[in-house]
């Protein structure tokens, strides 16, 4: 069986991670992952570890650029079996790893699962390297195609599909969840993302608080971590609402967790889809997202799209108009119509084979 080598994973068990791992458990008989991180550790590391595939650390290209070459030069030239290296990553500043597999005579597989970045002059600098090193191009949607590549019909679109079954809404898991939770009759608004500046986690905590003066009995789980933990911690502080949020940090009870909300509220500057937001749905949740998430993620017409050039107050208004007399159901088929389940995506894993192998 054919390896690939992959590129993008961190430590952090977000979308672009959930996406890898749900494609490995459909490609697992025709191809073996294995992986070179610039992370201490590999999110899904037992998985991993489970499907016998190995992981390779080299040093961060932020910190050590040269040592960071040099790692992934040995790694390649010791293993000549990598013929393909899938880069899944975030901006074009990829390019300059990138680098290494071209010189070396790999095919260099570039997929794109955002829509900008927070590092735009070092994307604009780099992208036509990176469309210059790329063999294959893939795209979680048409404007991470276009902001990738510069070309929204450049790559093979890929939705990032999701294992829609483990998010059916189940009331009576909902009911030990919000137990577990010590939740009674709470409103509960759920937020899942890094605490990183393109998820906007602080006027996530202001639409919160605008949403508080309307319903008092509101409750914020925000579950992530991320390099603004300690600002977003003190912010929630400083606007008086410390005590109806609760910061979960990093769960693997994803599923379990959305069962216990009522609804989920994402604010982000920019996303190449928003796989969070198709688990939401896939939970039954009502959805109110900022217009920066593409509109091809509402594919169950529960999402709610509200500009951040709005007010607060306007957002707070969206989440009670979205949730009143909200009924919860079974989501699933509208997932699996969409595209987006897991177990029907096999035209596209074909087509993204044929790009890798």
């Amino acid at each position: 069986m054919k390896r690939v080598l992959v590129y993008g994973m961190t430590d952090n068990p977000g979308g672009m991670e959930a996406y890898v791992i749900n494609l490995v458990k459909r490609v697992k008989d025709d191809v073996t992952f294995d992986y070179v991180i610039d992370f201490a550790t590999i999110a899904h590391s037992e998985f991993i570890e489970s499907m016998g595939s190995k992981v390779y650390h080299i040093p961060p290209k932020g910190k050590q650029l040269f040592a960071h070459w040099a790692g992934l030069w040995k790694i390649l030239k010791q293993h000549p079996e990598y013929e393909t290296v899938y880069f899944n990553v975030l901006d074009a500043g990829v390019a300059i790893t990138e680098l290494v597999p071209w010189l070396l005579g790999r095919k260099v597989v570039t997929h794109s699962h955002n829509s900008s970045t927070d590092k735009m002059r070092l994307h604009r600098l780099c992208r036509p390297l990176m469309n210059f090193l790329t063999h294959g191009y893939v795209a979680c949607s048409k404007i991470a195609s276009e902001f990738m590549f510069g070309d929204g019909e450049k790559a093979l679109v890929i939705p990032n599909a999701i294992e829609a079954e483990k998010f059916v809404f189940d009331p009576q898991l909902r009911e030990q969840k919000r137990a577990e939770l010590g939740l009674k009759d709470e409103f509960v608004v759920c937020h899942i993302g890094r605490l990183v500046m393109q998820k906007n986690p602080l006027r996530l905590l202001d639409i919160f608080k605008a949403f508080l003066a309307k319903e008092p009995n509101a409750v914020l789980l925000s579950i992530g971590t991320g390099d603004m933990e300690s600002e977003v911690h003190r912010h929630a502080e400083e606007l008086g609402i410390g005590e109806r949020v609760r910061f979960l940090g990093t769960r693997l009870d994803i599923p379990e967790l959305l069962q216990a909300a009522d609804m989920f509220l994402f604010p982000s500057l920019f996303e190449g889809l928003g796989i969070v937001v198709l688990e939401a749905q896939a939970s039954g949740l009502p959805c109110v997202v900022s217009t920066e998430v593409p509109r091809e993620v509402n594919v169950t017409g529960n999402v709610s799209f509200v500009s951040l050039d709005e007010s607060d107050d306007v957002w707070a208004e969206n989440i009670l108009a979205v949730s009143a007399d909200f009924v919860r159901e079974n989501t699933w088929p509208k997932l699996i119509a969409g595209g987006y389940d897991i177990h029907n995506c096999q035209e596209k894993d074909r087509e993204l084979l044929a790009i890798l192998l």
